[in-house]
This record gives C-alpha cells, sequence and structure tokens, in this order.
C-alpha cells in the first residue's frame, strides 16, 4: 500500500515538474569562482548552468532515494551531445578536404597547375631560360662560344691565325726538339749519350760481377776443400773408434772367458726399448759368481763433447735398454771429461779410461779391469743382501776403498808416463805391482763373499 502511494506521489511530482525557471544568482564561492574565471565571458552562463546540473546529480547520487531513470537520461542525453559533436566534426572535416583536394576545382589541385602545370609560372620560366630555340641561356652560349664568337672563330681549323693552329704550331716545334734529345740521347757516337753512359755502367758493372763471381768461386773452391778433409778426417775418426771399440771388446771377451762370464758385443742392434741402439756389449755373470745371470752393460766412446749429466742420461738409456744391473762407462784415454779423470763412480756405475795404445799393444787396462771386477763383486755383495745372508760389510767396503785409492795412485802414475819417458820402465814395473795388488783386494772380497 505504501509502495502505491509512493509511486502516485512521484507521478504527481513529474506532471508538476517546472519547464523553466528563470535565476539571477550571486555567486561568492571561490571555489565556483575561480572555476568560472577561466571560461570566456560569452560562455560562461552556459558553464554555470553545467556546473548547476553536475551539482544537482551529485546531490541526487548522494540520495537514498535518487530516481535512476534520471541518470540514465543524463547520461544518454550527454552520450547523444557527444555523438552529435563528432558527426558535426567530421563532416566540417570532410567538407574541408573536399574544398582542398577535389580533382575539379579544388585548392590544392588548381595551385599545383598554377605553379607546376603544361602553362604553369614553373614551365613558362623555364622555357624562358633554357628553350633551345629561344631561350636565354642558349642565346648566351651563342654570343660566348658560337661559331661566330671570339672562341669559336679561335678554335675554328680553317682559321690559320685560330688558336687551334697555333697550337698544332708550337707543338710540332717541341716534338722536333724533343725527338732531335732522344735521338742524341741514344747516339753510340756521342760519348756523353745515355746509352754511351749505360753501355760503359753495364760494362763496369759486368766486370765487378765477374771479379766478385771468381773471388766467390774460389771461397766455395776451398771451403768444398776444407768440408772434404773435414768429411775424409771424420771418416778416419769413426773407422778409429770402430777399431777402437772393437779392441776393447776382445779384452773384454778374454776377460769375461777368464771369469767365467759370457759376453756379447750388441752394438748397433736394438734392445728391449723401441729404436733404441745404446749399450755396446753386455756381460752376464757366469754360474760361478755369487750373482749368476746378473747383467753389466758397456758403453765405449772415442768422442768428446760428454759432461757427468750427459754420461749418466746415456748410461741410464743403456741399463734400461740391455736390461742390465750396473753400467761402465768407458773413454779412449784423451777424450773423457775432467770431471772424471781415469776412474770415477758414479753412484752404482762406473766411468774408466782406457789407454789406446795399451789397449792395441796387448798391455793391462787396469782401470777398464778393475771396474769390470768391482762391479761384479758389488752386483754378487747386493744379491747377498737381498737374500739375507750374513756377510762382513765393513771388510768389503775397505777392500774398495783399497782398491780406489790403489787406482788413484795408479792413475797419478800412468799420467807420469806420458811426461817421464826416461823412467818408463821403473814406473811400468809399479804399474804391474800395483794392478798385482788390485786383483788380490777384489779376490779378498770375492773369497770373502760366500757362496
Amino acid at each position: 500500500m505504501e509502495h502505491a502511494n509512493g509511486r502516485s506521489v512521484l507521478k504527481e511530482a513529474e506532471e508538476d515538474r517546472m519547464e523553466k525557471l528563470t535565476l539571477t544568482l550571486e555567486i561568492t564561492e571561490r571555489v565556483v569562482l575561480e572555476y568560472l574565471e577561466q571560461f570566456p565571458e560569452e560562455v560562461r552562463c552556459e558553464k554555470a548552468l553545467d556546473a548547476l546540473k553536475v551539482g544537482v546529480i551529485a546531490i541526487q547520487s548522494a540520495s537514498p532515494s535518487l530516481d535512476t531513470r534520471v541518470v540514465e537520461e543524463k547520461f544518454r542525453q550527454v552520450e547523444e551531445d557527444i555523438n552529435g559533436a563528432i558527426s558535426d566534426f567530421k563532416e566540417e572535416i570532410r567538407t574541408k578536404l573536399e574544398q582542398y583536394f577535389k580533382a575539379e576545382g579544388g585548392f590544392v589541385p588548381l595551385c599545383l597547375e598554377r605553379y607546376f602545370g603544361e602553362n604553369g609560372s614553373l614551365a613558362r620560366a623555364m622555357e624562358e631560360y633554357f628553350d633551345m630555340e629561344r631561350g636565354r641561356l642558349s642565346e648566351v652560349l651563342k654570343r660566348q662560344v658560337g661559331p661566330e664568337s671570339f672562341l669559336g672563330r679561335q678554335m675554328d681549323p680553317a682559321n690559320r691565325e685560330g688558336l687551334i693552329a697555333r697550337v698544332e704550331s708550337v707543338v710540332e716545334e717541341i716534338i722536333k726538339e724533343n725527338s732531335r734529345q732522344v735521338l742524341g740521347a741514344f747516339s753510340l757516337d756521342d760519348e756523353n749519350s745515355s746509352l754511351s753512359r749505360l753501355k760503359r755502367s753495364i760494362r763496369e758493372e759486368l766486370e765487378r760481377f765477374d771479379k766478385k763471381a771468381s773471388e766467390q768461386y774460389a771461397s766455395i773452391l776451398a771451403l768444398l776443400e776444407r768440408e772434404k778433409g773435414r768429411m775424409e778426417e771424420a771418416q778416419r775418426g769413426t773407422a778409429k773408434g770402430r777399431d777402437f771399440e772393437d779392441a776393447l771388446y776382445e779384452r773384454l771377451a778374454r776377460l769375461a772367458r777368464e771369469l767365467g762370464d759370457w759376453s756379447e758385443n750388441v752394438s748397433g742392434s736394438k734392445g728391449s726399448v723401441a729404436y733404441e741402439k745404446v749399450g755396446d756389449y753386455v756381460v752376464r755373470l757366469g754360474e760361478d759368481s755369487a750373482a749368476s745371470g746378473k747383467v753389466l752393460v758397456f758403453e765405449a766412446k772415442k768422442a768428446s763433447g760428454y759432461n757427468l749429466r750427459k754420461i749418466k742420461d746415456e748410461l741410464d738409456r743403456a741399463k734400461k735398454n740391455r736390461e742390465a744391473d750396473m753400467g761402465i762407462f768407458v773413454f779412449c784415454k784423451g777424450y773423457e771429461p775432467p770431471e772424471v779423470g781415469d776412474f770415477y763412480r758414479m753412484g752404482g756405475d762406473f766411468v774408466v779410461t782406457v789407454d789406446e795404445d795399451a789397449l792395441m799393444g796387448d798391455k793391462p787396462v787396469i782401470f777398464f779391469e778393475t771396474a769390470y771386477r768391482i762391479a761384479r763383486a758389488m752386483i754378487a755383495t747386493r744379491v747377498r743382501e737381498e737374500e739375507k745372508k750374513a756377510i762382513d760389510e765393513g771388510y768389503i767396503r775397505s777392500e774398495m776403498e783399497n782398491i780406489i785409492k790403489a787406482l788413484e795412485r795408479a792413475s797419478d802414475i800412468l799420467t807420469k808416463v806420458g811426461t817421464i819417458r826416461n823412467s818408463a820402465d821403473a814406473i811400468e814395473k809399479n804399474v804391474d805391482k800395483l794392478q798385482e795388488s788390485i786383483r788380490r783386494h777384489v779376490e779378498n772380497i770375492q773369497s770373502h763373499l760366500p757362496h
């Protein structure tokens, strides 16, 4: 019932709604004044009415009894106004574009035709200045470079007073003068001509070259002779080296037979290491030795240029290549490095010298033989130690020291042999005694070793 009454009251209010109301307002609110001052005076009333509409709508929006149809109507009216304004704007733009760009009578086509058309101002200006018959530029060119101009008369080949005729005359004179100079420069009759000077220069250069070539040829011949002598000497040295190595092996083989060992000359043959031939002789200890089957390797050299490091490296390679337990490096006397002398112990290996004259004369070579005997004893000692058998190490060490001292004395004596020829016999007797002493000490070691 109340709802029906409410609709009836709203309907009566709509019927009694005023169609127009005229108000005269005096505005003192600062916010409203600042808003309206930003518009021109002729639209302030319209903007004030818009602001009043918005205010009323805002007041109604804040009211809980807001009529939604009023809001919808206002938004619809605003939308229609916006759409109308957009349509008016489109129509005005279309009209303006047609006015400017219409093919027939448009402002832009008319301007383009006026300036760039067939009868436009630009076409008339181009024809006025650049026409082939009547153009201003054509007239200027005819006056300046045409056939009747001064330049045209000067360039006329038929005019004997013209520029071309004068140029031809000057060029002809220059060519004749240069031809005479060129012919003179290539004349062999004139000693000062360029060709004569070139001929003398070539002849002098050939003479210098011939002299230099002769000198170079003589120098090459001398070098070849020296190289030939060096190669022959090297071949002789190589042959001597081979003779030394062969004689040394013969002495080693004989000594090995005396001691019951087995020897082999493996010089030049490959060993256990691929492509390695180092290690000249090998001796395998015989069955009577306490170290039966153990191997000694010998490297023989009749060459200089060795030091301790190089000797050790080559001995290590030889032992590995021949699977040897100890190594002995043998120098032909006079080729050994100063660090080693005639007898040198290098860890478990030895470096000794052999006098070639004594070797070839079948005389004792005590350093070589002693090194061989000591090496046999050391290998036997090492084997016994490994087998844990009782050995008097002090006694063996003492005997070895005695041997080394004896060898040092022998080395000193043999050195004096080269400088004291008068007492050679007495010295050799002493050497024989020392050699006998060394052999006795070695035999003492061997006899002391348990079998």
